[in-house]
């Protein structure tokens, strides 16, 4: 076990001037920041020693929730919790190296889905192409004429590429919602959420049965997606993310019970949620 003292480095998602990035900034400030370019490889790097914690996004409040994050999370081989939640209010701008015809557009899969509209109104014919993260869109630009990127303002700083349009999202508000994660320890902050990996009998009414226990307690269920089980067909592995403390009596008192529905629950973690940042 350890203290906060002893960490050193944040581990983040994505390339410098990415919307994990931006969050990494925020919160470690004190920290050697690291960058990988896939979640997998994040969480890997975490793993592997005590004085590391990793920042990936969980959850965008228009393109959904991040699939590869929650396979990390629920994955028998996990060891790490997470720690606290944050969000970032994310400004999206189409950036370029500068005015020109634009054949091509690169972005992660999230900006696309909350660009749609404008997309299809302001450049119908542009090709749209799905790279890791938007900060690997705005470095690919950087090097190509004809080609656009939707990404934030630190990305354009970053690579030095010119706005071309702002604000760009079809939506005002648009919530990206990320996990610090990181190896269990006592000095753990009371939470208003906790996480849970859970297994599921595949028969009627199992789902319905576990859920019903957490209503009857009066804990409201926030987050909920299912997964399937490597190398087993037709079962699968549910993360959940309740709005309750795990030491909340009602809590405690469902999860007790919930329990005898599963061969498999896992505490994933039971931690703060902070305000959003602005991008």
């Amino acid at each position: 076990m350890m203290g906060k003292t002893s960490l050193k480095e944040l581990v983040y998602f994505g390339k410098s001037g990415s919307f994990t990035h931006a969050i990494a900034k925020k919160i470690g400030k004190s920290r050697t920041l690291i960058s990988k370019d896939t979640i997998a490889e994040v969480l890997d790097y975490v793993r592997q020693d005590l004085s590391r914690e990793a920042i990936v996004p969980i959850e965008n409040s228009s393109g959904g929730m991040i699939v590869a994050t929650i396979d990390e999370l629920v994955s028998s081989e996990n060891s790490l919790v997470i720690k606290e939640e944050y969000s970032l209010n994310v400004k999206l701008h189409l950036m370029a190296k500068g005015p020109s015809k634009i054949l091509k557009i690169y972005s992660h899969f999230v900006p696309f889905h909350h660009c749609t509209q404008w997309l299809k109104s302001n450049h119908p014919h542009a090709e749209q192409v799905v790279v890791n993260s938007t900060s690997e869109a705005a470095k690919l630009v950087s090097m190509e004429k004809n080609a656009a990127a939707i990404a934030q303002i630190s990305s354009a700083k970053e690579y030095n590429l010119k706005i071309l349009n702002r604000n760009i999202g079809d939506y005002a508000t648009n919530i990206t919602q990320f996990y610090l994660l990181g190896h269990p320890s006592k000095d753990r902050k009371k939470g208003e959420e906790t996480s849970l990996s859970v297994v599921l009998r595949n028969k009627a009414g199992s789902l319905h049965d576990f859920l019903s226990i957490f209503a009857k307690n009066g804990v409201n269920l926030k987050r909920i997606m299912s997964r399937p089980i490597p190398g087993r067909v037709n079962n699968y592995v549910f993360f959940f993310s309740v709005e309750a403390d795990i030491n909340d009596p009602s809590m405690q008192k469902s999860v007790k019970q919930a329990g005898k529905l599963t061969p498999d629950l896992r505490v994933l973690g039971s931690y703060p949620v902070h305000p959003p940042f602005d991008s």
